[in-house]
């Protein structure tokens, strides 16, 4: 090959490869999240009580392992009694359970209520699970099905989940959240058993304390109560059991007991985080409310420099104080950060994007931006792509205060601020790039006549 064949050939590839590296958007790791690889030991946590648990493990799912049976899961033949069968070798009359289960989808936090045919009078139950991952879900709701005599609720907030059960005599209640336990968690259940619970009725309590009063309580629920609270962990067969207070909240979160402790509770705009015996040099993982659009996501914030006890209140609207956007671009979505957080403390932002957000000629996911509230203003962030998700993008930021978020596009986001190769796409820009090589391989053919 002459030097001048071997020059075009050079020159060919460099435009290709150019061509294709200015439509591609920035992605930082396109393979891996900025989530943490999931944590070999959990932990649960009440009052000063903390105990390190395994999960318990299996080749099922959540739902075949629980196993629940109604008229609508299973046919005439089978035992069907609207509970759970799968777990009836974990079961004890009275007694509630909480552990969280491996298996393949993934790691799930399940409970269950009392024992299937263990002579019990049934139970009331109401649990309000606050910090959920966004993308948790009750995959498995006992009871489930239309009926007079279902009442159980389940309902699934911004940063919560809750479930409210009553069930009968030689019966189960219970269920599952799966989705998002697989990286850094800390979930706090609010427990209220028997007479707290939403569904307890005074009026079924007392229908079945006094033999000669009759109604239509056992529809529903039989009386009874629950007397015991345990946590489960390791051998799925034989599982050690922890103890738990009825009446106090329990968090159940990654990492060790030698972790700042992480708990959650509701306010009248969202949810609050409060981190205990934090150091300076801690990562504490916090979950968010989602934020106030509906495209866009706020996952985690990576808290670093507390120094004390700190409550951090999260609530999916504008803060205080900056304008309603930041440069006059519209917002895509706010996130209000209030609390007693050190005032060195900082934090990095992980926000997913929807690719439906971004349909618009010339914009990309370079275009989006983080703005961190500072004094009553927006100040901009790097904003980085650390994953393409296939419909949604994986963004990450570094914020110097613990005031306020929000994403929107750019300022000079849009066509006109792009190149030409932005405009037609990365296909679009892979075929002029074909054109040009062979365009240059042709002349060079002719060249060597």
């Amino acid at each position: 090959m002459n030097s001048r064949l071997l020059t075009v050939l050079v020159v060919g590839l460099f435009v290709l490869g150019t061509v294709g590296a200015v439509a591609t958007p920035a992605v930082a790791d396109s393979t891996t999240t900025t989530q943490s690889m999931p944590s070999d030991t959990y932990v649960v946590e009440q009052d000063d009580s903390c105990y390190e648990i395994e999960p318990l493990s299996s080749d099922q799912s959540i739902e075949a392992f629980y196993d629940y049976r109604d008229h609508n899961t299973h046919p005439n033949d089978t035992d069907r009694m609207y509970s759970s069968y799968g777990t009836t070798h974990l079961q004890e009359s009275d007694t509630s359970l909480l552990f969280l289960h491996e298996g393949t989808d993934g790691t799930s936090l399940v409970m269950v209520h009392d024992e299937l045919d263990g002579g019990t009078a049934g139970g009331v139950v109401t649990f309000d699970l606050v910090g959920a991952p966004h993308a948790a879900t009750w995959d498995v709701r006992n009871d489930d099905y239309d009926g007079d005599t279902n009442r159980d609720e389940f309902d699934r907030g911004d940063g919560t989940a809750d479930a409210s059960w009553a069930y009968i005599e030689n019966r189960t209640g219970g269920g599952a959240l799966n989705g998002g336990f697989g990286g850094p968690f800390s979930v706090t259940v609010h427990p209220a058993f028997n007479e707290d619970a939403n569904l307890y009725d005074a009026d079924v309590a007392e229908e079945f304390e006094d033999e000669n009063v009759t109604g239509t309580g056992g529809d529903f629920w039989d009386g009874g109560e629950i007397d015991d609270w345990e946590a489960l962990s390791g051998d799925v067969d034989d599982p050690d059991r922890h103890s738990l207070s009825l009446s106090e909240p329990v968090t159940i979160w990654t990492g060790s007991c030698d972790n700042p402790a992480i708990a959650y509770d509701r306010t009248d705009d969202g949810i609050a985080a409060s981190v205990s015996d934090p150091s300076v040099d801690d990562r504490v993982p916090l979950q968010p409310t989602a934020g106030s659009g509906d495209g866009v996501q706020f996952e985690r914030i990576d808290v670093t420099g507390l120094e004390d006890d700190t409550t951090l209140e999260f609530a999916s609207e504008a803060p205080d104080g900056p304008p309603e956007s930041p440069a006059g671009v519209d917002a895509m979505s706010h996130l209000r950060i209030d609390g007693n957080s050190s005032a060195d403390a900082s934090g990095t932002v992980t926000v997913t994007v929807s690719a439906d957000e971004l349909d618009e000629p010339g914009i990309g996911p370079d275009d989006v931006v983080l703005y961190e509230a500072v004094d009553d203003e927006w100040a901009e962030t790097t904003t980085e792509v650390r994953a393409d998700r296939g419909g949604t993008y994986q963004f990450e930021a570094e914020v110097s205060s613990l005031e306020g978020v929000t994403v929107a596009l750019h300022p000079e986001a849009g066509p006109d601020e792009r190149s030409w190769v932005s405009d037609i796409g990365f296909a679009g820009g892979v075929a002029v790039g074909s054109f040009l090589l062979l365009s240059l391989l042709w002349v060079a053919a002719i060249w060597r006549r």
